[in-house]
């Protein structure tokens, strides 16, 4: 509210070097609104004693060669999800489908397009994993921990970083137990921080490297729902057997506080 109040008024008295409804705005108001997060967590807890070496722990000791299938399995349950989520959206809805699965992240009009796509793909691979792992799995995940339980913070966590990514919920709230489950495991944040890079990553090649935005046709979409059911049952085994290895009791402790 802050971040777009501020812009607002500068807008109003024409003091923005371009237009606030130009997109090249995402990626700053992304940036200072995230950095105005981190900055009172920050603030608020080296007040009260909080040590962030502890936080984000040691580098990870983790199979790397299991990271990557989980990751993999990740992006498919993602997609998976998305098609069957959307499917009967698009029945009800079909111009928002049409909107959402036509939506560019780096091949979009603006006063600076080459800024806007260096500046994008800043925040996707290297902001973006710091500060909402740090916000969504440092802080929160422990603090509705302290409050009720690990499993608790881990599924209220991962449901308000799904529902922030409008998107893709069911997908991304998975993706934030997986994160979640991950930290606790390896209880070192710079391990849910690197598989969100990499996830990130894989998400954007396929853009980075068109040339052009593909066609877009609704009744393909829509024709297609049955492969969700395919990816759903390629990814299952893999995320099935993390969570399962992984889950914790109530009475595990949180990372920061060690075994």
């Amino acid at each position: 509210m802050l971040v777009g109040t501020i812009c607002a008024v500068l807008d109003y008295q024409q003091l923005l070097p371009w237009p606030l409804h130009d997109k090249l705005w995402l990626p700053l108001q992304f940036m200072m609104i995230f950095g105005l997060v981190c900055g009172v967590l920050l603030a608020t807890g080296r007040h009260a004693g909080l040590k962030l070496v502890r936080l984000f722990g040691p580098p990870p000791r983790f199979p790397w060669a299991y990271g990557v299938l989980l990751i993999s399995s990740m992006l498919i349950f993602s997609f998976s999800s998305f098609l069957l989520l959307f499917y009967p959206v698009s029945l009800i809805a079909p111009g928002f489908v049409e909107e959402r699965l036509t939506e560019q992240l780096l091949n979009v009009e603006t006063v600076a397009p080459e800024l806007y796509r260096y500046l994008m793909l800043f925040v996707v691979i290297v902001f973006a994993p710091i500060a909402e792992e740090f916000v969504f799995r440092g802080v929160l995940l422990q603090r509705w921990a302290v409050r009720w339980n690990l499993p608790a913070g881990v599924i209220m966590s991962s449901v308000l970083f799904g529902l922030l990514h409008i998107n893709n919920p069911l997908g991304l709230t998975m993706f934030g137990v997986v994160m979640a489950l991950l930290y606790i495991r390896t209880r070192s944040l710079w391990a849910p921080i690197i598989a969100h890079a990499l996830n990130n990553i894989v998400s954007v090649l396929p853009e980075l490297f068109s040339s052009s935005p593909q066609p877009f046709d609704l009744g393909d979409f829509q024709q297609t729902w049955w492969v969700g059911l395919i990816g759903l049952g390629l990814a299952a085994p893999t995320l099935g057997h993390f969570i399962y290895k992984s889950w914790p009791k109530k009475t595990t402790r949180p990372p920061y506080f060690g075994e």
